[in-house]
């Protein structure tokens, strides 16, 4: 009889639970090795059966290449209405958008001290043309004393009066001449003054110079305006609203494409779903620069019937350069598109990716992506000019995938 350790655990049966937990765990772990397996088949498989290729068809059409430029609405003509006196606002008779006519009054100053000096100037000058007056009146009476002392000194030959008394009354006749010369040129002086000082009472009233709209007011009655270096501006003007401009900027790298009585089309955040045209009306040859980034500066004339579009509002733009007919297009997104990598098929699409200059499109071809690489031309911003010999009309080029 076998009276080993072993085979008394064997006989008693002591062996049997470890054997029999290492078989449950083998059976676990199988299990879910399986089901990883299963769900990984399963999660993949449904996948693939879920992804649906969005697709459109490549078109043969007319394509408008344009340049993008963004700018700001202004008037087509403003004017600054001033003031060239010093004063206190006293009236201030207009307000913002009122429509003005040539010569209405706008707003008015404190005349007070204007008048005053009116009235100081016209005493000035009455004294003035009153001293001409005595002036004229000695020099009157200085040249018969001079007449008499001449007279007198010829009839007698030179004997009487004395040479001093005849050289007085020159002198007399002389200073007289210059009384009345000294009279007369301050009652110019005078008057000119009087004229400054009633133009300035004139000038206390402002008036609109055009017929047009206010677009800004820049006053308020009470406020004192000083008029010493330069012209207070008290409203600004527009003529008329009905037609403006949007001054854009187009980058120089665009320019070269860009050409007087181009038509632009534009957008404005106010109105994002309604498209306004224009005519570039002015190219100009100055650069403007910011932060190293050079543009240039186009006008662009807008009918504004409508009124709709105001002053200063931000305008984006599309300058239309030119219409190509007859190219085959698709669209900008088909371009971009790429579809989902391919374990078995991985290594073949890293390879065409190297090459970052080729240009490429997707067609869905039997229910599969087919690559096409083409040469690609013009831009609207939308679809592109393309150029392939395996690129036909009507292929539906893949643009991208919807997930159901």
């Amino acid at each position: 009889m076998n009276t080993s350790p072993d085979s008394i655990k064997q006989t008693l049966g002591l062996d049997t639970p470890k054997k029999s937990s290492l078989k449950k765990y083998l059976i676990i772990g199988g299990v879910l090795a399986l089901g990883i397996a299963g769900g990984w088949f399963w999660t993949h498989q449904n996948e693939s059966e879920k992804t649906q290729f969005i697709t459109t068809p490549a078109q043969i059409t007319n394509l408008t290449t344009t340049v993008s430029a963004t700018g700001n609405l202004e008037p087509t003509n403003t004017i600054d209405v001033g003031i060239e006196v010093s004063g206190t606002i006293t009236d201030v008779l207009v307000d913002y958008n009122d429509r003005v006519h040539v010569g209405q009054l706008m707003a008015r100053i404190d005349t007070t001290k204007l008048a005053s000096n009116v009235t100081s100037a016209k005493a000035v000058l009455s004294r003035a043309e009153a001293n001409v007056a005595v002036a004229k009146a000695s020099l009157s009476n200085a040249k018969n004393e001079w007449e008499r002392v001449h007279q007198m000194y010829i009839s007698t030959g030179g004997n009487y009066p004395s040479k001093q008394a005849v050289d007085e009354a020159d002198n007399a006749l002389a200073s007289a001449k210059a009384s009345v010369a000294a009279a007369i040129a301050q009652t110019q002086q005078s008057k000119a003054e009087l004229a400054a000082g009633e133009d300035n009472l004139r000038k206390a009233v402002v008036v609109s110079p055009i017929d047009g709209i206010v677009l800004n007011r820049k006053v308020e009655p009470g406020q004192t305006v000083v008029a010493a270096m330069q012209t207070p501006v008290l409203f600004t003007m527009a003529k008329s609203l009905n037609t403006m401009k949007v001054i854009v900027s187009v980058d120089e790298a665009d320019i070269g494409e860009v050409k007087e009585r181009q038509t632009v089309t534009f957008t404005v955040d106010a109105y994002p779903n309604q498209e306004f045209k224009g005519v570039i009306t002015q190219l100009r040859l100055n650069s403007e620069i910011v932060n190293g980034v050079v543009t240039y500066d186009a006008v662009v004339e807008v009918p504004n019937d409508d009124l709709r579009l105001r002053p200063g509002m931000t305008a984006t733009a599309q300058v239309i350069t030119g219409i190509l007919p007859n190219r085959l297009t698709v669209p900008n997104a088909a371009l971009r598109f790429t579809p989902p990598k391919d374990k078995d098929d991985k290594t073949k699409k890293a390879k065409e990716n190297i090459n970052t200059n080729s240009k490429s499109v997707w067609v869905l071809r039997e229910g599969k992506p087919v690559k096409i690489d083409v040469t690609i031309g013009k831009s609207d911003g939308i679809s592109t000019a393309v150029l392939s010999s395996a690129l036909k009309p009507n292929d539906n080029v893949i643009i991208g995938i919807e997930e159901n």
